[in-house]
């Protein structure tokens, strides 16, 4: 199994990297291949709407994405990490989630994204309600793009400290094997 986190994370050493260190630690122990990219240093644009990808399944925009957008198609298993920034994901998670819409046409029959497996996780400075949007977006997501929402994972009032604690270790653990199946 092949599973790519895509980490929006603007820090190199924070919370989220903390929590994505520890994750692919127990995806490799579980067998799978993993490796994670790090969305926030490369130049990808948001979704302009040009409509160039309809019928054709390519995006116009010729940046750091495209590189991104075959490890997602490469990728069995799919894991968006960010933060949560005002009950939002960061905007270099955001942008590269528009720019997947690229690899679907449904008038056309295209949707290199149907069957793709997608899971989530976050670090927060606050409780997990501030995450619901987020939840529901990639629910919302999934749905339309014929894909299989594999589960979300949270670390509230997020600190190192915090994601290394004994439970949500545990926590880890647990989701790390709903979703490596």
């Amino acid at each position: 199994m092949k599973v790519t986190i895509f980490n929006g994370s603007p820090r190199k050493n924070g919370n989220t990297v903390t929590m994505t260190a520890s994750l692919l630690e127990k995806i490799r122990a579980g067998g799978a291949d993993a490796e994670e990219v790090f969305l926030y240093p490369m130049n990808i644009r948001g979704c302009m709407n040009c409509g160039a990808c309809r019928g054709s399944g390519e995006c116009a925009l010729k940046d750091d994405c495209i590189t991104a957008l075959k490890k997602f198609e490469d990728s069995d298993l799919v894991i968006f990490a960010s933060p949560i920034y005002m009950w939002h994901l960061t905007a270099s998670l955001n942008a590269f989630i528009e720019r997947l819409h690229s690899l679907c046409d449904h008038e056309a029959g295209i949707n290199r994204m149907e069957g793709k497996r997608i899971a989530m996780a976050m670090t927060m400075g606050d409780d997990e309600y501030v995450a619901a949007d987020v939840v529901n977006a990639l629910l919302m997501f999934c749905g339309y793009f014929k894909i299989e929402y594999a589960g979300a994972f949270a670390v509230p009032f997020a600190d190192k400290e915090q994601i290394m604690r004994p439970l949500y270790q545990e926590k880890m653990r647990d989701f790390v094997d709903k979703i490596i199946k």
